[in-house]
């Protein structure tokens, strides 16, 4: 059976299965996938103990070859696949329609992979009762990258070897991206516990974060990400270093 709550023109790929809006449901945790979105969950409570689905499933590529980012070289069980779509609001879903030059279907699919690998990284992290616990936890995963850019980065001894190219590239897919997005989850998930000038610190991490994803992944390969920050390695500590906390980078 199709999903009813679809917004684009009837098309060759408007025929979505139950089982696949299912599945982006799940992925998406149930929120909007564009990043700035405030809505929160897609459901709205009734009174009476009823709900109202906010949720629209939106094609990246256009269900119709002249749609919103339409392209007739795609087939139509790739439109429908679970790859094409991406869980918005009402109010999202007609701002990336009304402007596809702007919202590009390279855009929405870095929205979609990042929102989706955020979620899946925050039901994997644990919430800690105290700074000390989470500031281990922290300590443990940027050590982890701190090893592979010590042993393959493009400072270190074997990057003098053009060899070694392909191995900081495969440490950077393999390594890196998944544990800055776990650190980013941690910070999400014991946020509470955050002072004012670590909220700073992780803005700046976020930032530097989304950057080399983009040029990593392929997103975007012109884009230069902000330096690590170095006042990331001080949070959820109590003992802080004026000099690291300035913000040098490591």
């Amino acid at each position: 059976m199709a999903s009813r709550k679809l917004k684009c023109a009837a098309a060759r790929g408007r025929r979505i299965s139950d089982k696949t809006v299912l599945r982006l449901f799940a992925a998406a945790s149930g929120r909007c996938e564009r990043p700035e979105c405030q809505t929160g969950w897609l459901w709205h409570e009734l009174p009476n103990g009823d709900a109202v689905r906010l949720g629209e499933v939106a094609h990246i590529v256009a269900a119709s070859d002249d749609g919103p980012r339409g392209d007739s070289a795609v087939s139509t069980a790739e439109l429908v696949s679970v790859g094409n779509l991406i869980l918005l609001c009402p109010t999202c879903h007609t701002i990336v329609d009304g402007a596809p030059d702007e919202y590009s279907t390279e855009r929405l699919k870095q929205w979609k992979s990042e929102h989706e690998s955020r979620v899946s990284a925050i039901l994997q992290v644990e919430r800690f009762s105290t700074r000390s616990e989470a500031r281990g936890e922290l300590q443990r995963l940027l050590a982890q990258n701190a090893a592979v850019w010590t042993v393959y980065g493009p400072d270190s001894p074997a990057s003098v070897d053009s060899e070694s190219a392909g191995t900081w590239l495969r440490e950077v897919a393999e390594v890196i991206l998944p544990t800055n997005a776990r650190i980013s989850a941690l910070l999400e998930v014991n946020a509470e516990m955050l002072t004012a000038d670590e909220h700073e610190a992780v803005g700046l991490f976020n930032a530097h974060r989304r950057g080399m994803e983009a040029r990593h992944l392929g997103i975007d390969v012109g884009v230069a990400a902000p330096r690590f920050p170095a006042a990331i390695k001080t949070v959820f500590s109590d003992i802080l270093d004026d000099r690291t906390r300035g913000g040098k980078d490591a």
